[in-house]
């Protein structure tokens, strides 16, 4: 990895820490980011326990979630030049994993995967 693979990786992990929280997450570990090999967000099914089921994000949805926190716009604004997938990872009707993944492999030498758990109550 070089330094500015390492400085942008850095940036996005502490983006990360200011999403959960702005997105409704409620657990003590609410959004994560993770490197991955994973060809895709589907694929990608092995992170999340075996009963969630995937879901297509609707975009007009993922928009808001950006409107709505900064710090994701702002992640989304720097890996602006990777294909972005996003997806639900659902257990039930209140509880769920929101999803993004951004192909960057080639030019991070990783995939990133943004997940941030949020419960409805």
């Amino acid at each position: 990895m070089n330094p500015e693979q390492f400085d942008l990786i850095n940036r996005l992990f502490q983006l990360t820490f200011q999403i959960g929280d702005r997105l409704g997450c409620e657990s003590s570990d609410p959004a994560q980011l993770l490197l991955t090999d994973r060809p895709g967000l589907e694929a990608s099914h092995l992170y999340f326990p075996s009963d969630y089921v995937y879901e297509d994000l609707d975009p007009e949805v993922w928009a808001n979630y950006a409107a709505e926190v900064p710090a994701l716009s702002q992640m989304a604004d720097l890996l602006q030049s990777y294909p972005l997938t996003c997806g639900i990872y659902r257990q039930d009707e209140v509880s769920w994993w929101i999803c993004a993944f951004w192909m960057a492999q080639e030019g991070l030498g990783t995939n990133v995967l943004l997940r941030a758990h949020r419960v409805e109550t």
